[in-house]
């Protein structure tokens, strides 16, 4: 094949940090390169060098042929390279024709033009969105498909996906991955970094493994697995656990009777028990994310009732939700604005009064043990929450709600752009944390999430709860039957809609 960039001993640091200690990389026209790494390893440091983002210190690299070293995005924008980073973001009053075209040569066009050309080109692909809709409206999923129709009308001949299918659900996953086929065929060459081990394998060409800011190997996708790819990036075996197949047996901690929010969501009941973990799974249109945010208190609901411990609760907002001690991890979270220390970031805020030095001590003891336990690559813990790279952020929002005194805690998607080793880490401490009796909710794309980790799965779908899968009696294919409201083989019908 055609070689497109070759990068030889780049060497790069980040806050006094060095993170990349001679990584070479090579990528063909028409090929897709899979980076894999774990949090920390300097994926996302490499992927700014190469987008102009962030200098190196040391090494070369060129481009078509060509010495290639960009000061800036704009300048590697002009050199063909695009970059999707793993904390994008979209100015929400754009449409989403303007968004697809900003930065273009095309961007000063009149709203008409442009809308002409985003149809055109959400057609070809097989998307479903409307170009005249505001980017402030679409969930973090379809707004990851806006930025990969911007590398389409950018002509990039490099793009980069870095952790663009972290909240994707499986069948979003493979239309981006019909667009991605489709780009590489018209000759371009994608860099795509992702967690997911298994998808990573179905889409790649080549596999490159970072490890401690070095590119450790690089397999031919079709030739190895999972295990080995999990083997190369731990160093060690995956312990594996077993699925939650009993039923929590707890009291009733959570009860949703009826609950609706306008057209989005409709007489949804359900109830959750001390100590379960309760999965939610729909696609983008079901009413999903409406219905978390509705008992997060972000958007109150309009009808029904919520119920906690057997009392009537009125969530009107989020104080409303954290005074009844319901903590919510959005799938935000981790995204680049929180400031401060990674130590204020993990532990609870301390009362002003009453505080001591062992009770500091011991607080920065369990911090230490957080960080040890989650696997979060840094050197200080005092130093700033933007130090460290997208999923150790992640990390530290999700240690910090698992820290609070909740009853009942709300996560969604708590594992997007957490390496897997970390996924195993916080599953045990999701584990232990329902073991003190708080009820968890967990929302999830990620199907083979839900029955590692779920006493039970709901499922939306046009606004109803149309299912309430035990673990033991259900798999991804059943889920996925009733996501999409297939009916199954055996012909038993819809699926239906549980009040219980």
């Amino acid at each position: 094949m055609d070689l497109l960039l070759h990068a030889d001993d780049i060497h790069a640091a980040y806050d006094h940090r060095r993170i990349l200690k001679g990584v070479g990389l090579s990528v063909h026209r028409g090929e897709i390169l899979g980076l894999i790494g774990t949090n920390g390893a300097g994926k996302t440091t490499l992927m700014g060098v190469l987008a102009g983002s962030h200098r190196h210190d040391a090494g070369t690299m060129t481009l078509a042929g060509e010495k290639y070293g960009p000061d800036s995005m704009e300048e590697a924008q002009a050199c063909g390279v695009g970059l999707i980073p793993q904390n994008f973001r979209i100015d929400p009053q754009l449409t989403i024709a303007s968004a697809i075209f900003r930065g273009t040569f095309q961007a000063g066009k009149s709203h008409h033009e442009l809308r002409d050309q985003a149809s055109k080109l959400i057609r070809d692909i097989g998307i479903n969105l409307d170009p005249d809709v505001k980017v402030g409206t679409l969930i973090r999923a379809e707004q990851a498909l806006v930025e990969v129709l911007r590398m389409v009308a950018e002509e990039a001949q490099l793009v980069i996906m870095d952790e663009v299918a972290a909240s994707l659900p499986d069948h979003d996953v493979a239309v981006l991955h019909q667009v991605l086929r489709m780009l590489v065929r018209q000759g371009r060459a994608i860099i795509y970094i992702t967690h997911r081990l298994d998808e990573v394998r179905s889409i790649a060409h080549r596999i490159a493994v970072l490890r401690e800011g070095r590119v450790h190997k690089v397999l031919e996708a079709s030739h190895t697995d999972v295990d080995e790819l999990a083997f190369l990036l731990l160093q060690q075996e995956l312990e594996g656990s077993a699925r939650p197949i009993d039923p929590a047996g707890g009291e009733e901690a959570l009860r949703v009777v009826n609950l609706g929010m306008e057209d989005k969501v409709r007489e949804v009941t359900f109830s959750v028990a001390k100590g379960e973990i309760f999965g939610l799974v729909g696609t983008h249109r079901s009413g999903v994310y409406e219905l978390v945010e509705a008992l997060a208190g972000v958007r109150p609901s309009t009808s029904g009732h919520i119920l906690l411990h057997g009392r009537p609760a009125r969530i009107r907002g989020v104080q409303d939700a954290s005074r009844l001690k319901i903590g919510y991890l959005s799938d935000a979270a981790g995204e680049c604005g929180e400031a401060g220390s990674i130590v204020d970031g993990i532990q609870p805020v301390r009362e002003a009064d009453g505080a001591n030095l062992r009770d500091e001590i011991s607080q920065l003891r369990g911090v230490t043990d957080v960080i040890r336990r989650m696997r979060i690559s840094t050197t200080n813990i005092h130093g700033n929450i933007t130090t460290l790279s997208g999923g150790d952020r992640q990390k530290v929002q999700l240690a910090k709600w698992m820290a609070t005194d909740c009853d009942v805690l709300i996560l969604s998607h708590p594992s997007r752009g957490i390496d897997i080793g970390a996924k195993e880490t916080v599953y045990k401490m999701l584990s232990e944390l329902s073991e003190t009796g708080v009820a968890i909710v967990l929302l999830s794309s990620d199907l083979s999430e839900l029955i590692s980790w779920c006493h039970r799965v709901g499922v939306m779908r046009d606004g109803e709860l149309v299912t309430i899968e035990a673990n033991a009696n259900t798999n991804e294919d059943v889920l996925v039957h009733h996501m999409l409201g297939v009916k199954f083989e055996s012909g038993g019908g819809d699926a239906r809609r549980v009040r219980n």
